[in-house]
């Protein structure tokens, strides 16, 4: 019976030594990565039922801490004061999200608050005009801090402000300046959104960005059967293995070996 061998080839014992240990190593990294989005998920499920706090509690939290905290705000819409976040695509539709500026009475600090979206010109040679609601107003609201920075084709300019502004981001240091210097300062760097059965508000339906525990371990298989199939290819390509299962075999007889020694039987018993 035929031993198991090993004829290493360098060039592929090579590149496997090389890419084996980073598949391995990228699987495991997206199982981490799983960790850590079942660990933010529950975490941001937990802020979003417990009990409402105000801005002034809000403030004195960590930005980290503050994402999805309801947050109830009482007070009034800052009048004409309407920004319009650019290119916001709802079910194939070009569209706005509508930003106040809102007053909290309790904290005296303004904060960002996006009421929703509306649709918009996708030809950009308009935009919509949006009524700010009048009066005084306890809003229930849904902190939100963006997951990352935001992609940007140029930075806003700002030489004044002109109602309504349009604008990439709300979270433009050009913006805030211009925001900061008309309000006195007073204004919250954690933007607030509207509730959806709350009034003065539009379509509250924000696309969720965070990528699901799931699609990480899906990655993490991916990279480990990548993994395997190359280890695979470099025992098939270094070893005898295929050969291994056709060995101990009889030969067979070829068709002319056999009537060759029918007729040499043949021949002798004529003699």
């Amino acid at each position: 019976m035929t031993a198991f061998k090993l004829d290493l080839e360098w060039r592929t014992t090579l590149t496997t030594a090389l890419l084996f240990p980073g598949l391995i190593a990228l699987g495991f990294w997206q199982l981490d990565r799983a960790q850590e989005k079942s660990e933010l998920a529950l975490s941001e499920s937990q802020r979003a039922i417990a009990a409402p706090i105000d801005v002034a509690s809000l403030i004195e939290m960590p930005t980290e801490e503050r994402a999805y905290r309801a947050v109830t705000v009482s007070g009034e819409y800052v009048p004409d004061a309407v920004i319009l976040l650019d290119n916001q695509i709802r079910d194939g539709r070009y569209g706005h999200d509508v930003y106040g500026v809102f007053y909290d009475q309790d904290s005296g600090q303004h904060v960002l608050l996006n009421r929703g979206w509306v649709p918009g010109d996708a030809s950009r040679r308009s935009v919509p005009q949006v009524e700010v609601p009048m009066g005084q107003f306890t809003l229930s609201t849904s902190a939100y801090v963006p997951p990352g920075e935001p992609y940007l084709l140029a930075e806003d300019q700002f030489n004044s402000l002109e109602w309504p502004l349009l604008v990439q981001t709300v979270s433009s240091p050009a913006l805030r300046k211009i925001l900061r210097a008309d309000l006195s300062g007073s204004l919250l760097a954690t933007e607030l959104r509207l509730l959806a059965q709350e009034p003065t508000g539009f379509r509250r339906d924000w696309p969720v960005v965070n990528v699901s525990p799931e699609k990480h371990q899906g990655y993490a298989v991916q990279w480990f059967t990548m993994a395997a199939a190359l280890l695979v290819f470099f025992v098939i390509r270094s070893s005898n293995v295929l050969s291994l299962g056709r060995t101990g075999r009889p030969p067979e007889k070829s068709l002319g070996s056999s009537s060759d020694t029918g007729s040499a039987e043949e021949n002798t018993s004529d003699h």
